[in-house]
């Protein structure tokens, strides 16, 4: 059985739909549904829908157990709240299941650009990274031969199933971009976002490394997932406003943001490539191009 936490959401619904893609039904979808979630499990196929709390009183001893869901707010100042949705759930996870498959974060590795899988590396700058590498130890302390916990490093996720992000301004530059260019026929961008880079993966290589990894490999591990190149956000608002006949404004970072905003983040893939191999990832225009 496969079990999906925040199986409504972006990086879970497609999870979803490509377990489905590979003849797999026998799916428990896990999340607190929303109005702007609806449409992402809208064609996929499962055996049932629970609530969060619901999964913590189930056997889980024949489970794989995709863990996708968070509170994956990076401004958030509420501890407490974000403790226990990301660290105290993910360790009843893992106290009861064996074989579980994990969404860690890059935003463990803070600004630095040595993003090797080492704890010398390690510098998270807001609560959301802290609960992430709290995770990612707590797993590799109860990492054994009888447990299967695979713990990947998502670089930024960009693609389809992600609109309801929007509501809470977390979206992808991808969604973001485009629906400003849609509504205002303008997309705005922070002033020398020519000089911020990021690692941006497809939500669609994400779930298919994920899967393939796990069916291949017995054994558990920490590892990164991006691409190993990176755009900056200006590619992207060019890329989008090109697309759409869009102009481009430029605004001041918000005060709030300048501790926490990541300015360069790229995946160093040695230990990722020796799990893959040899692997094209799909590139933000070949996506843009396929999808608008």
């Amino acid at each position: 059985m496969h079990i999906v936490t925040g199986a409504a959401g972006f990086i879970g619904s497609n999870m979803v739909a490509h377990l489905n893609k590979k003849g797999h039904t026998d799916i428990i979808c896990v999340d607190t549904l929303t109005t702007s979630k609806v449409a992402n499990i809208t064609g996929l196929q499962f055996e049932d829908f629970i609530h969060p709390s619901e999964l913590l009183d189930m056997n889980l001893d024949d489970a794989t157990v995709w863990h996708l869901g968070a509170n994956s707010s990076t401004s958030t100042n509420d501890w407490d709240d974000i403790y226990r949705s990301n660290v105290v759930y993910t360790r009843e996870i893992v106290n009861n299941c064996r074989d579980v498959v994990f969404a860690s974060s890059a935003s463990v590795y803070g600004d630095n650009q040595d993003t090797r899988e080492v704890s010398k590396n390690e510098a998270p700058k807001n609560m959301y990274a802290a609960t992430k590498l709290i995770c990612d130890n707590y797993i590799a302390q109860n990492m054994s031969n009888h447990n299967k916990y695979q713990s990947w490093r998502f670089f930024n996720v960009y693609g389809n199933r992600e609109s309801h992000k929007l509501d809470d301004k977390m979206g992808s530059p991808y969604t973001n971009f485009i629906k400003q260019a849609k509504d205002r026929g303008m997309i705005e961008i922070f002033r020398n976002s020519n000089n911020v880079y990021r690692d941006f993966i497809c939500v669609d290589d994400v779930v298919s490394i994920m899967y393939q990894t796990h069916e291949q490999c017995d054994h558990g591990f920490i590892t990164n997932l991006g691409t190993g190149d990176n755009w900056s956000f200006q590619y992207w608002a060019e890329l989008i406003a090109k697309h759409y006949g869009a102009e481009i404004e430029y605004i001041e970072v918000p005060e709030e943001l300048r501790s926490i905003y990541q300015m360069y983040t790229r995946s160093n893939n040695t230990a990722l490539l020796k799990r893959i191999g040899d692997y094209k990832f799909i590139t933000p225009e070949e996506f843009v191009e396929a999808n608008l």
